[in-house]
């Protein structure tokens, strides 16, 4: 099980994720929100990436939602105890939303000019890019954390209509 160092491809140099231009991980070990977007690292890199997460959605956007209720749930206890140590669970969840919001609209996660690929999204919350936004200038406001369960729980809802549209569209 050998870590390899990987170049922070352009596509996801953003500070708000990334304080340095490396990362290292094991290839072998990645889960969607561990690390942090590591199949768009791999697959800007070069890399072969399979599956490719954002063409087979499916349990991809399970384990994403699966991993915000666990994370949300911990941030909602950050929260009530007044904590300091919320910005690096907001991080972490502000992250696994962009995998959700990109990969349900099969495109692999791209923080150059996010703002302009997701207004063309055919699936997304209302005003999103407003609302991300905001959270993103004040990830350890109380009500950011309210605002990104609820820009969860609404992109849940648009792919879940999603698959049900389709699924009786293909029988």
């Amino acid at each position: 099980m050998s870590t390899t160092v990987f170049n922070i491809p352009r596509e996801l140099r953003d500070p708000f994720f990334f304080t340095d231009d490396k990362l290292k991980f094991n290839e072998s070990q990645i889960k969607p929100c561990n690390p942090l977007f590591a199949f768009e690292i791999l697959y800007y890199n070069g890399e072969n990436v399979n599956p490719v997460p954002w063409m087979v959605q499916g349990a991809f956007a399970k384990d994403i939602i699966r991993d915000w209720k666990k994370e949300e749930d911990h941030i909602k206890a950050l929260f009530r105890s007044r904590s300091k140590n919320v910005l690096e669970s907001m991080r972490k969840s502000i992250g696994g939303f962009y995998l959700l919001l990109y990969w349900t609209n099969k495109q692999p996660v791209n923080l150059d000019n996010w703002q302009s690929t997701v207004e063309r999204f055919s699936l997304k919350p209302v005003n999103v890019v407003e609302r991300l936004t905001f959270i993103r200038d004040n990830p350890a406001l109380y009500h950011s954390y309210i605002q990104l369960a609820q820009l969860f729980e609404e992109q849940h809802k648009q792919y879940a209509k999603y698959l049900a549209l389709n699924q009786s569209a293909n029988k």
